[in-house]
């Protein structure tokens, strides 16, 4: 290795023959070695007596010194794998520790093995018990025996790493020292101006890594920590400040609207008044539209907020400075429906033709995959020629064939269903202008996590509801305690259908599930609960619809339209109808195995009934166990309809990796340390550094450790995650 760096060097000693192993879970250099930091410590010096943990609240981390009673396992019930419950004592009380598909404890555990062993305190139907627990000795083995009173014996913090397969966790400890030992300076080089870590009393980096892998004491790793939190908040403000700065310098057609255009005449015959927040959503983007500067701003809101007025009144100022605005879904399903909502609002506004098209009139148009070559030819030529004022479509806009005649406008709806790239093929076809973009999302944020996540877009926020929007119910049925409360359910669902209101059932599969090995029972897909309630009496006479992903593009949509037509009384569906699908007749929301559910998608469904105004009602079907964390998601989606309540609860209830990770970002994220609610305060602080950092240096050349890390951090992404959408 006579060419490689002193890193390498290091990062190849250190590693040894764990290197293979290491490179496989992602940690391919020195700097990623010391960056995969201990996720707790274990404090030898504090012990807890197993009588004491009844006092203790659930969540809160202990370490004991036990000896081991009794061992057994078993397959679980409610999921796939098998549970290890070990009883220890500490010669006083007794209690169990249980691990998840941890079957080699079986062989490594024996009665009278002594254990130094870290958890976290749970209750299980009444029962104290310790879940997964972490065990340690001085060699990373199971300690046997009398001579394990002598085996593990630290005086300082014991770091305790995430799991890296091949690599037992003494050996990784070990290749952590070593290659603190022989780091050279320059990998200790600092992603943090030296200005910054004086202005908030920040750890250097080397002091940082010691701290973390190697304290003397739980106050020195805990001030280590701090340092990483800001560290991230940093990069990603950096970059999301590099972003804004890029698209401030891009120009956009100015777009002023008329005061006696098209938004002048459809505002005044509405026939309700705004809401304020719908007001100031629209004086933000009215003003945006009219700059030469593109307009990059995200509307968020809950179910019902009305941000689709706000979207469709923008698009009308677009036309009325004779532009064309589109509107690009992810479905075709939401794209139809899209299309429907703005004719229908629109009214006499709406113009099928330019030929048609009187004063005032606007030209829709809808362009999806599954449109015939006529009617495509036809729509694409009229979109060329300016004769179409608002198209609304699917990816179908992004091909090569769509060109548009003057594209001022667009509209992303779902905005984490999209790439970067994909927005940036429609910019492309505004003759190269950058058109005015409108994200919208009907997943509320909260605010903090909005700062973070989105920190490249203006946000508004529709916080108001319109008038007239009455109260969903929402029932939590738990059939593991009342198994015969669902024909109750579906008794409900047949008489709306009686009295000519409509009811969606939805399930988490299309398909059945394969048949449980003990139960023999299987969940049924869509089709299968169709027919269930096509043959249940209280549904006799009942029209069953059913819609799902997998079926034909043209199907999908008749069966939308004979729903909206109320000619559906009962629709079976998958979560295809989770956003944007407005049929304001329905009224019963059944949601089968909620608990498979996310607490934004439950909400999301919840809202497709009650649109117009009625009680609505809502039911969570679940078989979870009543002690389960599901069922407590469950019931705190029932308890409240406020989508940014939940939204934090959410949150709080998640990792934060995963609120940063690829269900929001639409990739992957390295961030670890950060926050969104917790750390707003920190987050705010690097976001005014990372705006003075790069108006001092915007090719951040003094700060070279810092571009490496924003690459480090944002290696597995696909851009999705730097551009916040």
């Amino acid at each position: 290795m006579s060419d490689a760096t002193p890193e390498e060097q290091v990062f190849a000693e250190a590693a040894g023959r764990s290197r293979k192993a290491l490179v496989t879970a992602g940690i391919r250099d020195l700097d990623g070695l010391l960056r995969h930091l201990p996720h707790r410590w274990i404090d030898p010096g504090t012990f807890t007596d197993i009588r004491g943990l009844e006092q203790l609240p659930d969540g809160e981390d202990v370490v004991l010194h036990v000896t081991v009673v009794d061992i057994s396992s078993r397959r679980m019930q409610n999921r796939k794998g098998q549970l290890t419950t070990v009883t220890v004592t500490d010669n006083d009380r007794t209690t169990d520790a249980v691990f998840f598909n941890q079957q080699w404890l079986v062989k490594s555990f024996e009665a009278g093995s002594r254990l130094l062993m870290t958890a976290r305190i749970q209750h299980y139907r009444g029962r104290l018990q310790l879940g997964n627990p972490t065990v340690l000795t001085a060699d990373g083995e199971v300690a046997k025996g009398t001579e394990a009173e002598q085996a593990f014996a630290p005086t300082a913090p014991v770091p305790v790493y995430r799991f890296v397969k091949g690599v037992k966790a003494a050996a990784f400890r070990r290749i952590i020292r070593a290659a603190l030992d022989a780091a050279p300076a320059s990998a200790y080089e600092d992603p943090i101006p030296d200005f910054l870590r004086e202005k908030h009393g920040i750890q250097d980096l080397r002091t940082a890594y010691w701290g973390m892998h190697r304290p003397r004491t739980m106050e020195e790793a805990g001030n280590a920590t701090q340092r990483w939190r800001y560290e991230e908040a940093l990069a990603l403000q950096t970059v999301l400040h590099q972003r804004r700065r890029e698209h401030a310098a891009l120009h956009a057609a100015a777009l002023p609207g008329r005061s006696d255009g098209t938004l002048a005449a459809f505002d005044a015959a509405l026939p309700f008044a705004l809401t304020p927040s719908q007001q100031q959503a629209g004086e933000e983007i009215e003003k945006e539209l009219a700059g030469a500067v593109p307009m990059n701003r995200l509307l968020q809101g809950d179910v019902g907020s009305g941000k689709t007025l706000v979207a469709l009144r923008a698009m009308l100022q677009t036309v009325d400075s004779g532009a064309q605005a589109a509107l690009l879904a992810p479905t075709e399903v939401l794209a139809a429906q899209h299309f429907r909502s703005f004719a229908q609002a629109l009214g006499d506004f709406a113009a099928e033709s330019a030929l048609l098209r009187q004063e005032n009139g606007v030209v829709i148009a809808l362009l999806t995959g599954s449109l015939s070559t006529q009617e495509r030819r036809r729509t694409l030529l009229d979109l060329s020629i300016g004769d179409v004022d608002i198209v609304v479509g699917t990816h179908a806009l992004l091909s090569d064939t769509t060109i548009f005649h003057d594209l001022g406008m667009v509209v992303v709806d779902e905005q984490h269903r999209f790439g970067v790239e994909q927005r940036e093929a429609l910019r492309q076809k505004a003759g190269g202008r950058t058109p005015h973009t409108l994200v919208m999302t009907a997943t509320p944020i909260p605010r903090t996590a909005a700062m973070t996540v989105f920190g490249d877009l203006d946000v508004s926020t529709l916080t108001h509801m319109p008038t007239g929007r009455k109260q969903i119910t929402t029932h939590l049925v738990s059939l593991a305690q009342h198994p015969h409360w669902v024909d109750r359910v579906l008794e409900v669902v047949g008489e709306h259908a009686d009295r000519g209101q409509q009811s969606f059932v939805v399930l988490p599969r299309i398909e059945a599930t394969a048949p449980d090995p003990e139960t023999g029972a299987a969940r049924p897909g869509v089709e299968d609960v169709a027919q269930i309630l096509r043959e249940t009496p209280a549904l006799a006479g009942a029209h069953i619809g059913v819609l799902h992903g997998q079926l034909p593009a043209d199907e999908k949509d008749d069966t939308m339209r004979s729903f909206a037509a109320g000619q559906i009384d009962v629709l079976v569906s998958t979560t295809v109808i989770e956003v944007g699908i407005d049929v304001p007749n329905a009224r019963v929301m059944v949601i089968l195995d909620a608990d498979r559910f996310g607490v934004a998608q439950l909400h999301q469904l919840r809202g497709r009934v009650g649109r117009a105004g009625d009680e609505s009602l809502c039911f969570l079907l679940t078989q979870a166990d009543p002690e389960s964390e599901a069922m407590e998601r469950l019931t705190t989606v029932a308890g409240t309809l406020d989508g940014f309540a939940l939204a934090e609860y959410d949150i709080r209830s998640r990792r934060e990796g995963d609120v940063l990770g690829r269900a929001q970002w639409g990739g992957r994220s390295s961030l670890r340390h950060l926050s969104v609610l917790r750390d707003e305060e920190i987050i705010r602080g690097a976001k005014a550094d990372a705006a003075q950092l790069l108006e001092q240096d915007p090719a951040l050349r003094s700060v070279p450790a810092l571009t490496r890390l924003i690459a480090l951090i944002f290696a597995d992404t696909d851009e999705d995650l730097i551009e916040a959408g």
